[in-house]
């Protein structure tokens, strides 16, 4: 599970990692400057924000509030901003990276450490270190301190990896962490109560954003994975896994739909296969959802209790129902290649 970077910087603060002052800002109501000049930052859980525009710089009060009015309706790479950040801009003498994850493989603790951080890490790929934790003494003395805090906060949180880029250095020579990027073990929500508000748990039903720009939602894993491969086969690209679960009702397809709308998904397919989920319950939940929503497309096929009731109430609002998964995922890709 991905965290929050206001949530990671708290937690950063908690344990003594310095960081820019700063507030989040999560409606326009809310919008006051503190102090200028500042470094407004959209709050989403997708990589890249700086070059997706989700960072701006303001100088002025002009500024301020025209960026932090910008960021609050601007969607990132399809995601929509849980808020921003503004924090205080900060004068920097270097950036450096440093990140620390769980290797599986490895069964250990896993440093990586580049003098060379920022936005442009990716292009000095070949200066990054990477070593096992017990070997950090050979890193520069000054980074020790922080890197134990770093081990202490991910077996304390059940973090599976911690990343800090870029981690400035000051004129006065403190580290601040300018970023924070958290991963959370899923299997360890329940018993980290900080986390669960942030959990896609609080929805009733299991969601995982991808890259794509194809909705979609099934009942049971593994029917949405399926359906995801042959999206993926004729040349489509999936923007999510969502699982509505066993027993699915009017409510909680409803508030999926919404869900996937509030992600600027515009083609949504639907593969239900309902056992102990009724047809006709989810058909009501899309004839609502499409009566108020008509500019999203929705392919969808429905199979099991209660399919000819939901065929019959489709029908009457002339919203097409596929028989063939195949032929319905290859519909929808060739509609999103025109």
């Amino acid at each position: 599970m991905k965290i929050y970077e206001f949530v990671g910087k708290q937690l950063f603060k908690e344990h003594g990692v310095k960081i820019p002052e700063g507030y989040l800002v999560t409606s326009k109501d809310e919008l006051t400057i503190k102090f200028l000049p500042a470094v407004l930052k959209s709050q989403v859980l997708v990589g890249g924000r700086m070059k997706a525009g989700g960072i701006l710089f303001a100088n002025n009060q002009r500024e301020f509030y025209d960026y932090g009015n910008i960021l609050l309706k601007k969607n990132i790479k399809g995601e929509k901003p849980y808020g921003i950040l503004i924090e205080k801009m900060i004068n920097i003498k270097r950036e450096y990276y440093l990140s620390m994850y769980i290797d599986k493989l490895e069964k250990d603790f896993m440093i990586l450490f580049s003098e060379y951080g920022g936005i442009n890490i990716e292009e000095n790929a070949d200066k990054v270190i990477k070593i096992n934790f017990d070997k950090y003494k050979v890193l520069p003395k000054k980074f020790h301190k922080i890197i134990l805090t770093l081990y202490k906060l991910m077996k304390e949180k059940d973090l599976t990896l911690i990343e800090i880029n870029p981690l400035a250095e000051t004129l006065n020579g403190d580290l601040i962490a300018l970023d924070a990027v958290l991963h959370l073990d899923d299997n360890s929500i329940f018993r980290q109560k900080w986390a669960k508000q942030f959990s896609s748990e609080t929805q009733p039903f299991h969601f995982v954003k991808l890259n794509g720009d194809i909705g979609i939602i099934g009942c049971g894993a593994g029917i949405v994975m399926a359906t995801m491969d042959a999206v993926t086969f004729y040349g489509g690209k999936p923007a999510n896994f969502l699982d509505l679960g066993g027993g699915a009702d009017t409510k909680t397809t409803t508030l999926a739909l919404e869900y996937l709308k509030n992600l600027s998904i515009n083609k949504i397919i639907m593969n239900i296969f309902g056992g102990i989920t009724k047809c006709d319950e989810i058909a009501q939940a899309i004839v609502r959802f499409k009566q108020k929503n008509p500019q999203i497309s929705l392919y969808v096929r429905l199979t099991g209790t209660n399919e000819e009731i939901a065929k019959q109430i489709l029908k009457k609002y002339n919203i097409e129902l596929f028989s063939d998964m195949y032929e319905m995922i290859e519909c929808a890709v060739k509609e999103e290649k025109k």
